[in-house]
């Protein structure tokens, strides 16, 4: 049994995994502040290539004469082809799809210039919001708020633990999370057909959930359409009518479905950022660094935790200000010398 609700798990993710789009994104800021990006994806064929941009927005796509393989952690994927864009800010650049309704899509950037005597400091910040407000159900119940920190953003591992106890702990996490899915299709579902249910027909979905979970081939529920759930509760319930409410409101169910299920279209896409910036970075939250560069790598998982900040300060150093302040100090050390003060 435990195998099995391993199996479930493994299924679920690899579902979702399967319908992700990765992009590589790298984004170079100059002393100005204006930025250039690049966006690169992977494709086969050049007239399939999506990028996560707005058409006639100043980004010109081409194919890369020379592919290269970027790892996103789960997965190493080759890049084929980019789309490019200047511009005098981060909003010229801004992948900005879905009129922000995607946080995956639509980050609030922002780049800053900071000037000391010494040192000129550059500030980066990415906002992507959270979530959880947009779960049709809460964890709660499920994982515990320290698990979902692990889980979902890499957050507080236990110290002191091997391998083969962290294997025993994520286990547990992903049969929870299997769970939670699990459920909270059926609920989504059940928001679905209500308005379209008789009194007797919405109680008998209250009542009959644990009956439709055991009779269903479990990996089944996690790519459920509309039609085939009303199919199932026609077998499930025979008796109440069920079967035909899908055939006789289909274009109703459908939007129905569409709308509740929107925060689906946020797993499509995950994203490996780089970021350059003047001068060295020495400062910020990056997971890593790619040639001495902060990179993150972000989807919609790491947001089901919360918000998700990306920061990164680098440092330029001005010269002319220190050759300004030895010379200073070593003309008031002369007029020391001469008796001049």
């Amino acid at each position: 049994m435990d195998n099995f609700r391993l199996f479930i798990a493994i299924v679920l993710i690899a579902f979702i995994n399967s319908c992700t789009t990765y992009y590589y994104v790298v984004t170079d800021v100059d002393n100005d502040l204006n930025v250039e990006r690049r966006i690169y994806a992977s494709s086969d064929d050049a007239s399939q290539v999506s990028f996560p941009v707005d058409a006639g927005s100043g980004w010109k796509v081409s194919s890369l004469d020379v592919p290269f393989v970027v790892d996103f952690y789960d997965v190493s994927e080759e890049m084929t082809h980019m789309a490019e864009c200047r511009g005098l800010d981060m909003d010229a650049v801004s992948l900005g799809l879905n009129g922000g309704d995607d946080p995956v899509l639509s980050p609030d950037e922002s780049v800053d210039r900071r000037f000391r005597w010494f040192y000129t400091y550059y500030d980066y910040r990415a906002v992507f919001s959270s979530l959880r407000d947009r779960l049709p159900l809460p964890f709660d119940g499920y994982l515990t708020d320290k698990q979902q920190a692990l889980f979902f953003v890499g957050d507080d591992p236990p110290e002191g633990w091997n391998g083969i106890e962290m294997y025993y702990l994520l286990d547990d996490i992903c049969q929870n999370f299997a769970r939670w899915h699990s459920d909270a299709t059926y609920d989504v579902m059940c928001e679905i057909f209500i308005p379209f249910c008789t009194d007797e027909q919405a109680a008998v979905l209250e009542t009959v959930k644990e009956r439709f979970m055991e009779g269903l081939e479990r990996e089944a529920l996690f790519a459920m359409q509309p039609d085939e759930f009303d199919d199932r509760m026609a077998m499930v319930a025979p008796d109440s009518g069920f079967g035909k409410i899908y055939e006789r409101n289909p274009e109703a169910v459908d939007m129905a479905y569409e709308g509740e299920t929107e925060i689906i279209d946020c797993f499509e896409n995950s994203f490996l950022f780089t970021l350059n910036m003047p001068g060295k970075y020495i400062k910020g939250n990056a997971q890593e660094l790619i040639d001495g560069n902060p990179s993150w790598k972000m989807d919609a998982f790491r947001l089901l935790y919360g918000d998700m900040v990306l920061e990164a300060t680098s440092r330029t150093v001005n010269l002319w200000a220190f050759i300004l302040t030895f010379a200073v100090i070593a003309l008031l050390l002369q007029l020391f010398a001469k008796g001049l003060f």
